[in-house]
């Protein structure tokens, strides 16, 4: 059996001003289905345990065209972020992992890199990972961001295909029920794996080719970080195995798909953590939960002066849209704290004109 979404991809949201608060999950929404497709759709996968307010909520965006897929991915728009940053005299730097945070008095002054490199600030402003942050950059003085009430979202593996073959007229996303649950790894077991065709996006692939990924989430970070460390051998035999499955459920909606794969990429919880040191793997920070609500977590550290944070770690529900609204509110306390002006309306109200002259 297969459910079909025609909507084509994953979306950014916004959160509401005045967000109200769910009071169940997907999980327990789904009791209300009698067809066991809505059934397994809502309540089984990565989405089972938000607060099923999320979902309303993507649905009312998407429908007041106020969310939607960017083509290109996010890295189209962080392109853009970086040019802008460029444009307005900022300076990046990539490839210069940060060791430590310097800290005097209880004042952030700096960084340290990798390198041994020292650049000293006035203000230091952590996106990364809000373990790594807390605990290994400022060493656990100011307390730790996993000591908290909320759930992280769970890792994953991503199972990449790249066919050789134009998949438009497949849907964006769809999901098939599988005869047997299949095991990812010790304590997940999945009964339903979803693909998504990215037909609708030019930049995936070349003419009459289709990127399509399978995303399979899982809580054991910890087994495929115990098994690259240990087994690299039995590590890719695992990854491989999950690949087939994936490809074997898809050639139950396209047989002969198998022939016209040309590239297969797996990645695993182990392949989060060492690219992105995100804690336990999650790939979006803190859960929307039933009774969590969408406003902003604290972005400062009790007892540490000059020093903010930006990104999933402090707005429940991730995503892209997240690092922007918070890096925003960072930015905003500095200039209160220097007594600088924040301008930001008028490039609100300049892009405003755009859209509409485009629309």
């Amino acid at each position: 059996m297969a459910a079909q979404l025609d909507d084509a991809g994953a979306h950014a949201t916004v959160p509401a001003a005045n967000p109200p608060r769910s009071t169940i999950s997907c999980a327990e929404y789904s009791k209300r289905f009698t067809h066991p497709l809505l059934r397994s759709f809502f309540g089984e996968g990565g989405s089972a345990q938000l607060a099923a307010l999320a979902l309303v909520l993507m649905f009312a965006w998407l429908t007041e065209r106020d969310a939607g897929y960017a083509i290109g991915g996010s890295q189209a728009i962080i392109g853009l972020i970086a040019d802008n940053l460029r444009n307005l005299g900022g300076r990046l730097r990539t490839g210069a992992p940060v060791e430590k945070i310097l800290v005097e008095r209880d004042t952030a002054v700096g960084v340290r890199l990798a390198s041994g490199e020292t650049i000293a600030a006035d203000w230091v402003i952590s996106a990364a990972d809000g373990h790594a942050t807390t605990d290994r950059l400022l060493g656990g003085r100011y307390g730790d961001v996993s000591d908290h009430t909320l759930k992280a979202f769970p890792s994953y593996l991503q199972v990449s295909l790249g066919v050789a073959r134009d998949l438009s007229q497949q849907p964006g996303y769809m999901i098939r029920v599988l005869d047997r649950p299949l095991v990812i790894d010790p304590g997940t077991e999945l009964s339903q794996l979803a693909f998504r065709f990215f037909h609708f996006d030019p930049s995936f692939a070349p003419p009459g080719k289709t990127a399509v990924t399978s995303f399979i989430p899982t809580e054991n970070w910890e087994f495929w970080m115990r098994l690259r460390q240990s087994d690299l051998t039995r590590y890719q035999a695992e990854k491989q195995r999950i690949a087939d499955a994936v490809i074997a459920c898809l050639e139950r909606s396209l047989p002969d798909i198998r022939r016209v794969i040309e590239l297969i990429d797996v990645s695993s919880p182990a392949t989060v953590i060492r690219y992105t040191n995100n804690w336990r793997g999650s790939y979006e920070g803190w859960l929307l939960t039933p009774g969590a609500g969408y406003r902003p977590l604290r972005n400062t550290l009790p007892g540490l002066r000059h020093f903010l944070m930006a990104g999933q770690w402090v707005m429940p529900g991730g995503g892209l849209p997240s690092g922007l609204f918070t890096a925003r509110s960072a930015i905003q306390a500095v200039c209160r704290a220097d007594r600088v002006p924040f301008l930001w309306r008028g490039a609100i109200s300049r892009a405003r004109k755009v859209l509409k002259a485009t629309a």
